[in-house]
């Protein structure tokens, strides 16, 4: 079997004569060391007057989808018949 990508050494290899122990565990681009958890990333919570304004803007829109549909096939049922 051909791969294009070098295969990992086992997690308890030992560095050889010569060879750098960062090569066999290299760290994550972030610096911390392997199987450490990402921190949780923080959320910004929608609250108050802009929660409102939002949930009134989806439910308009809602409403205007439907209301659209639902004129598109009326013109197209008069259209038909």
């Amino acid at each position: 079997m051909t791969t294009t990508t070098p295969l990992r050494p086992p997690a308890d290899a030992t560095p050889l004569k010569g060879e750098d122990s960062a090569l066999l565990h290299p760290e994550r681009p972030d610096g911390l060391p392997r199987g450490a958890r990402f921190p949780a990333p923080q959320v910004e919570k929608i609250r108050g007057a802009r929660l409102l304004v939002v949930w009134a803007g989806m439910a308009a829109g809602a409403w205007a989808v439907a209301v659209g549909a639902g004129y598109g096939l009326y013109v197209i049922a008069q259209s038909v018949l």
